[in-house]
């Protein structure tokens, strides 16, 4: 199980504060670690193609793709911003 950003989310990333980027870094390598918790944390949604799933951080979402190993991050958005 993988983890990829895309250009677009890995500029919102590293424009975010240093205590969320490091929460949404450690949030990752957990699921990464453990699929159970993966099953748990991850919903899908709809109406947001190419987005399949979200992952909640806080007060952030991630919007993912399924990918044949893993899953694209396609953005880093504030919960108030990220479906718009």
């Amino acid at each position: 199980m993988h983890f990829v950003f895309t250009n677009k989310a890995n500029k919102q990333y590293s424009k975010l504060d240093s205590q969320t980027q490091i929460r949404i870094k450690d949030k990752l390598l957990l699921l990464k670690q453990d699929e159970s918790l993966l099953k748990k944390n991850l919903k899908s949604v709809v109406n947001l193609l190419p987005a399949t799933h979200r992952i909640r951080v806080g007060s952030y979402r991630l919007l993912l793709s399924e990918d044949n190993n893993g899953f694209i991050i396609l953005k880093v958005a504030h919960r108030s911003q990220v479906y718009q």
